[in-house]
């Protein structure tokens, strides 16, 4: 279910470029899509996985035997989208254009952030006009769902019952951990250039080294940490779980054992290193799971009501 739902706008993006002389892939309703704009998903998948499920997203650079399966996983998802927005608009959900200005500021921002993905969009043709306009068509998909599940009731019986059937899922590991951070902004939060980075890249591999020669770990993080909050505390950032900062850090983090230092590696903030000291794992209480389960309940009626429009929409693959 989360793949269905974390694709949002970098899904969308490619949505409408219609039209091209490709052969078709697939087609819902009067509206086709070409191989070219799966492609182009998938390409935006992988050049974005800062900003969607890295776990997931890695498989895209990781094998090239899966490139059938995956494809047909992307247009899937089109599939999906599509059909809610074209049930969407049945249902006239309006869209302002205040509301699509807002998005786009915001996005303006992240791309600032994030030459390599702003880049890709430039030559993929993606100019405001063309993604104000799916800025406006993802919009609307957003509020079909927000009605769907505004009209739906999860009761206490349901979410003891998710509860009881998942309760290994509602174990919370956390680690306690140290991190010197290379940052990678400069002084606008944009990130440098090449050239600069691997500069920065060096500094980093030079403070592992000196760490892994037996370097005091809190007194290189005191004299050369970026992150200055936790910096002049030797770089300790306390006890945090998988969702409680960035993906890509969590993710490295969580896959040492406790005394461990992790090789350098890399977020949107720049170059990581991370030192674990301890690890645990606490069961959830019920009450403490409530709003996920709710969640992943109405997320569960979601996907069935898209598998619903699915089956009775014209779809047609090639």
């Amino acid at each position: 279910m989360k793949k269905v739902l974390y694709l949002g706008l970098v899904m969308v993006l490619c949505f409408s470029m219609i039209g091209c002389s490709n052969s078709n892939a697939f087609k819902v309703g009067e509206t086709e899509f070409s191989n070219e704009e799966v492609d182009k998903v998938k390409s935006i998948l992988t050049a974005t996985q800062s900003y969607t499920d890295a776990d997931y997203l890695a498989q895209f650079k990781e094998s090239k035997d899966n490139d059938d399966k995956i494809k047909q996983e992307v247009i899937s998802y089109m599939i999906d989208n599509e059909v809610v927005y074209q049930q969407a608009q049945k249902d006239k959900i309006k869209v302002t254009d205040d509301e699509v200005n807002q998005k786009y500021s915001q996005i303006e921002k992240m791309l600032d952030t994030n030459q390599e993905y702003k880049k890709l969009l430039d030559d993929a043709g993606v100019d405001e006009d063309y993604l104000k306009e799916t800025i406006k068509k993802d919009l609307a998909v957003q509020k079909y769902r927000e009605n769907f599940e505004q009209d739906l009731k999860v009761t206490d019986k349901e979410v003891e019952k998710y509860y009881k059937e998942h309760k290994d899922e509602f174990k919370e590991e956390s680690v306690e951990a140290y991190h010197i951070l290379v940052s990678t902004l400069d002084d606008n939060n944009k990130t440098v250039d090449d050239s600069k980075k691997e500069e920065l890249k060096s500094k980093a591999e030079s403070l592992l080294k000196e760490i892994k020669n037996g370097g005091d770990f809190e007194k290189i993080a005191k004299e050369n940490s970026d992150d200055k909050s936790s910096g002049k505390k030797g770089g300790y950032l306390g006890y945090f779980t998988k969702d409680s900062k960035n993906a890509q850090f969590t993710k490295e983090a969580f896959k040492l054992e406790k005394g461990q230092v992790s090789s350098v590696f890399e977020t949107p903030f720049g170059y990581e290193i991370v030192k674990v000291t301890n690890k645990k794992t606490e069961q959830k209480s019920l009450e403490d799971s409530r709003e996920e389960i709710v969640n992943r309940i109405l997320a569960d009626k979601y996907l069935d009501q898209v598998n619903s429009l699915r089956d009775k929409a014209d779809v047609q693959r090639f």
